[in-house]
């Protein structure tokens, strides 16, 4: 009977330390990763077409795409590795991963950075859908849409939906038109 304790004792063990690991150590490791990757993202974003840029888009996305996985499953992670795809010239593989992204969290900051990806590589009807999803969500997000254009038909749109609120929405129409 003592052996069969001890067997349940090293198997009980085994799956604590298991489960501290995939629930606890990794998810550390990975807010680690995310958080000097911001930085690293947003220097890369500053440098785009560079080589600098690049490469630092190149050194953030092998550093991030061990974190995107079911455990982890941190959309800010997708989030961050779509915007250095962004940078390497890969708007296709930066989309899918703003779409996962949205499957999980259905945040407007990811509306807009999909918008803005989609207007990228010309899917103009795509990026007016996803424009306006964001600005639904959070009118102030008018102002993170960095095409004009598409700007002042999002709002336009926002306006004929809540016509009360037109004020309301020139203004975040026009604070994004003046940055």
């Amino acid at each position: 009977m003592s052996l069969v304790r001890a067997a349940v004792g090293i198997a009980v063990a085994i799956a604590a330390a298991c489960a501290l690991y995939f629930f606890c150590v990794l998810p550390y490791r990975c807010n680690v990763v995310k958080k000097a990757r911001l930085r690293s993202t947003e220097y890369a974003f500053d440098q785009g077409a560079t080589t600098a840029g690049r490469i630092a888009a190149r050194r953030n996305l092998d550093a991030l795409l061990p974190c995107m996985t079911s455990i982890c499953n941190d959309v800010s992670l997708d989030m961050l590795a779509a915007a250095n795809y962004r940078i390497l010239g890969q708007p296709e593989a930066a989309i899918q991963l703003y779409r996962d992204a949205l499957r999980r969290d259905r945040r407007p900051e990811i509306y807009v950075n999909l918008a803005m990806t989609e207007l990228a590589v010309g899917d103009r009807n795509a990026a007016r859908d996803h424009a306006l999803r964001a600005v639904l969500f959070n009118t102030g997000m008018l102002a993170s849409l960095d095409d004009g254009l598409l700007r002042a038909e999002t709002a336009k749109k926002l306006i004929e939906l809540y016509p009360a609120k037109a004020e309301y929405i020139r203004y975040f129409q026009n604070f994004g038109a003046t940055q």
